[in-house]
């Protein structure tokens, strides 16, 4: 596949193409040869694939089991497929197989849903019998209410069933405590079809926008904006939600505002205000506890640390970090927070301490070498690497921590130096995005010691979150 490299036989086959204008194939080699035309723009050579693959589909040896190398074609170009005759004329059992793989490549659960709406139109009279188990391998947890009554419906009140089936599906959105009594529902996420959601404004402007990156196409979308002028906020994700918490505002300040974004029924919701103001906060979830530690509310630099009760809807003061500090940054890692640098009003910091969430305790641990506040930190396995920063200028340099030695290592220094950054952890590499300066983003690999400039930001926010999710967007 092309995951794989091109294969020599599928250059011999291309050439073989251009000197006599035809070409002999096998199942197995057609994904390969459809790839090489693609990334040689030979449209002839790939429209006679496709009319190959239109023949082999009609006998119904498309998506067989002898066939896995064209299954994982279909796998991976699903939006693209769906629009041409050999998905269309599917056998109802392969369209199935193909709707229930795990590692189905779209962008979202919609695409499968439309997917499924195009092969069953073609042929209605004949497929009706078996739309309501395609409907099953539909996984509607990961679509909107408004597509599901905009869009869904008129496919589902063809039967009882399917009537059924959507019903289901609005109660697993809008009644969280029954979904353990909805047994079709399936809230599995599509392999390789992580993104990471940007959490953040422009510079300037200061309104928050959400902007996904497919880690796999290297591509961004933008999600959502809400309509809120704030900046130096911090933000968490859990249960499907994005939380975020205080930040400043030209008019007001600094902020104890909360509020909460679903990302599955895109519902912005006001929650209760924290205790104290804060911008440039943390935030960190540790077994479905939310805490918010330190920050700045423009007349006193924070230790004080706040845990927030999902249920209760209610904040609680918890025991504070042993320093004031903001601009810094927080991990968690075995149920502990790690929080690491700053700024404290005079001072960038080189500190390090660690909370024991089950004692309510805080800890000092060994300094990082370079002091830096508006880092960024990420956990890779066993160690918690600290990124760039600033320290009367912009830093590019890298430490590993270790937290079951107390100690630091020096490693790769980033290819640019910058400050603001936010970092994730993918396929156990680090994935580092842009900065207060620079669009590019970079990824390290701790195997080899190596960072690489991967792709570039839709543009240059400042003071962003990142955060990786399993939803199809």
């Amino acid at each position: 596949m092309y995951s794989e490299g091109i294969r020599d036989e599928s250059i011999a086959k291309a050439f073989e193409f251009i000197y006599k204008g035809t070409v002999e194939l096998r199942v197995e080699q057609v994904a390969n040869v459809i790839n090489l035309a693609d990334m040689w723009q030979m449209d002839g050579l790939k429209k006679y694939c496709y009319s190959y693959l239109e023949t082999e589909c009609r006998q119904n040896r498309l998506v067989s089991h002898k066939n896995e190398e064209i299954n994982d074609y279909f796998l991976v170009n699903f939006p693209k497929i769906t629009k041409h005759e050999r998905f269309l004329d599917m056998s109802a059992d392969n369209v199935k197989r193909l709707l229930s793989s795990d590692h189905l490549q779209v962008s979202s659960e919609e695409q499968v849903f439309e997917g499924l709406s195009q092969w069953v139109k073609h042929d209605f009279t004949n497929r009706k019998n078996d739309l309501c188990s395609l409907l099953q391998c539909i996984r509607f947890p990961h679509c909107s209410i408004p597509f599901l009554l905009e869009e869904v419906t008129s496919l589902c009140c063809e039967s009882v069933e399917g009537c059924q089936l959507l019903l289901d599906a609005i109660k697993w959105h809008a009644i969280p405590q029954k979904r353990c009594n909805l047994p079709l529902m399936n809230p599995k996420s599509r392999i390789n079809n992580k993104q990471v959601l940007i959490i953040g404004g422009q510079r300037f402007a200061g309104s928050i926008t959400i902007e996904a990156f497919n880690l796999k196409e290297k591509s961004w979308t933008h999600y959502h904006a809400m309509d809120m002028k704030y900046s130096e906020f911090s933000t968490a994700m859990f249960e499907n939600n994005i939380f975020v918490f205080g930040g400043w505002n030209h008019k007001y300040g600094s902020l104890d505002k909360v509020y909460s974004f679903d990302l599955l029924t895109g519902e912005l919701k006001h929650l209760s205000p924290m205790k104290v103001k804060r911008s440039w906060s943390t935030a960190a979830v540790v077994n479905g506890r939310i805490f918010i530690m330190g920050g700045y509310n423009y007349e006193n630099k924070l230790e004080t640390v706040e845990e927030y009760d999902y249920v209760k809807k209610s904040w609680k003061n918890v025991a504070s970090m042993k320093i004031k500090r903001f601009g810094h940054a927080s991990v968690v890692y075995k149920e502990q927070i790690y929080v690491f640098g700053g700024y404290d009003s005079r001072n960038y910091m080189n500190s390090v301490e660690v909370f024991n969430t089950k004692e309510n305790q805080w800890k000092i641990l060994s300094p990082m070498k370079w002091k830096r506040k508006s880092l960024a930190a990420v956990v890779v396995d066993d160690y918690i690497y600290c990124i760039g920063g600033f320290s009367d200028s912009s830093l590019n340099n890298v430490e590993r921590y270790d937290p079951k030695s107390d100690t630091w290592t020096e490693v790769s220094d980033l290819p640019v130096k910058d400050f603001g950054r936010s970092a994730i952890c993918h396929n156990r590499k680090i994935i580092c995005f842009g900065g207060y300066y620079n669009r590019s983003i970079q990824e390290y690999d701790p195997a080899k010691d190596q960072w690489r400039i991967i792709s570039e930001m839709s543009n240059i926010p400042y003071h962003y979150s990142a955060h990786v999710v399993d939803l199809n967007l």
